[in-house]
This record gives C-alpha cells, sequence and structure tokens, in this order.
C-alpha cells in the first residue's frame, strides 16, 4: 500500500526521531520518481524532517525557512498529503506555528498527524518493539557530523 522508504521514514520520524536519517531513507523514493521535482509530497515531508533536525540543533533560521517552505508549498496544493494516510490541514497549521515559535521554547518532538489506521498501528507496534531515542544524544543531535564522517572514512584508500 506504501514505499517500503515511505514506512521507514515514518519509524524514524516517530519512534527514534532521528531526522537526519528520514531525509536519507526518504530521498531514496523521491529520486524514483521519474521526473522528481520540489513540489513533490516526499519533499515536503523531508522538509518537515530537515526543519525539525534543524531547530533541535538551534539552527532557528534555517529551521523557519524550512516550516515556511512547508507552509507555501502545503498552498500550492499540487498534491494530497491524505494519500499518504497524514492530515494536511494539520500540518499547515503546525507548521505555521512552529515556525512562528522556533526559539522562544525548548524544543519539542513533532508527531505527523496520521490518519490512516494503518500507519497508526504501524508506528505503535515500532514504538513497543523499539527503545526511542535521546534527544540529547551528541550523535543524533548533530549526526550529519558523524554521516560526514563516516562517508570520508569510506573514501580514502586503505
Amino acid at each position: 500500500m506504501y514505499p517500503p522508504h515511505y514506512i521507514a521514514f515514518l519509524t524514524y520520524f516517530h519512534v527514534e526521531r532521528d531526522y537526519f536519517e528520514c531525509h536519507e531513507v526518504l530521498e531514496l523514493e523521491w529520486k524514483k520518481q521519474a521526473d522528481p521535482d520540489r513540489l513533490s509530497p516526499w519533499v515536503i515531508l523531508i522538509q518537515i524532517a530537515v526543519g525539525l533536525y534543524h531547530e533541535r540543533r538551534g539552527n532557528e533560521k534555517g529551521a523557519r525557512i524550512l516550516y515556511s517552505r512547508v507552509e507555501n508549498r502545503l498552498r500550492e496544493r499540487c498534491f494530497h498529503l491524505e494519500d499518504l494516510g497524514i492530515n494536511e490541514k494539520q500540518v499547515q497549521q503546525d507548521m505555521h506555528e512552529r515556525s512562528h515559535s522556533v526559539g522562544q521554547a525548548t524544543f519539542t518532538d513533532y508527531d505527523l498527524p496520521l490518519c490512516d489506521p494503518f500507519l497508526i498501528a504501524i508506528i505503535q507496534q515500532a514504538k513497543r518493539s523499539k527503545q526511542t531515542s535521546v534527544l540529547t544524544y551528541e550523535q543524533l543531535v548533530h549526526k550529519h557530523r558523524y554521516h560526514h564522517n563516516k562517508k570520508e572514512k569510506r573514501k580514502k584508500p586503505n
């Protein structure tokens, strides 16, 4: 019913709170499209995850920019997040609120407003079977630093 990369994205998003991996795994789905464009629902979901990643790291400007982009793209209505089991109107409202409250309070997680019972059940099962991530864990909060170093090590010849 849903692509496996999307289910992985939702698990990283809701269970592990690993917004960096959300971007990585959903980018694979986005790039599968014959003509990937910036109006894809995959891009919107990637931008939400990246916005949360920036906000959690204290990059207020980056978070605001991404939340505003999501808000604007949802207004363009070229697709429907409901097709992915997400309440689009709620996401738009949530992104508006987040873009205006960044930096005014301590970072809090965000749950996509899922409206498909199938997806809700998958996330509930994943939460029961996996330990949720600790938000202050350095390698999660600043994962791009570790991911970059890992890539560099793989490139070096022996």
